[in-house]
């Protein structure tokens, strides 16, 4: 088994920590190997970003996405960018308020207003753990406790932002 995972939109989605989660999820939960590589704008915040995660549970000898499995694109710059690189196969999952799918693009689609659903959340930087509960819903890559594990992890200081990020996944993951 080996899945490619892009991540893709602009700073300050929570895009490289989304990468970050899902690497340790695999790797210290469920005894797979992860690799993680980041490329962002020199500002933080509105430049194109992404994280392309490979999971594996056999070992990762090239870190670079060839056949993406998924992509998340939270931006339009995002879809436009990789839009020559969904296969037939390829899961693309979208924010419908940012992102307008080309027409007979290959893959298959999955869109939701994940901003809008963290604004109802009452945390706009959470529309990135939404979107990441809809990819283990439809791919079952992971289980919902190895990434809250790894949510608890990596903001293990903010209690806080604890709760409302498994509050975001589970609403990703009960999404039809």
């Amino acid at each position: 088994m080996k899945t490619e995972i892009v991540l893709s939109g602009v700073g300050g989605q929570g895009l490289i920590s989304t990468g970050e989660i899902i690497g340790e999820a695999a790797s210290i939960y469920e005894n797979l190997f992860a690799t993680l590589t980041s490329s962002y704008g020199s500002e933080t915040r509105g430049t194109f970003t992404k994280s392309d995660v490979i999971l594996s549970d056999t070992n990762i000898n090239y870190p670079i996405i060839e056949n993406p499995d998924v992509i998340l694109c939270l931006a339009q710059v995002a879809y436009d960018r990789y839009q020559d690189k969904f296969l037939d196969h390829t899961l693309v999952i979208y924010d419908t308020e940012l992102v307008v799918p080309a027409p007979n693009a290959r893959g298959r689609h999955i869109g939701y207003a994940f901003k809008q659903m963290s604004l109802d959340l009452g945390n706009q930087a959470v529309a990135n753990t939404i979107a990441l509960g809809v990819i283990l819903k439809h791919t079952g890559l992971l289980k919902r406790e190895s990434v809250a594990s790894a949510v608890t992890d990596r903001f293990a200081a903010k209690p806080n932002v604890i709760g409302i990020n498994l509050k975001a996944l589970d609403m990703g993951i009960s999404l039809e």
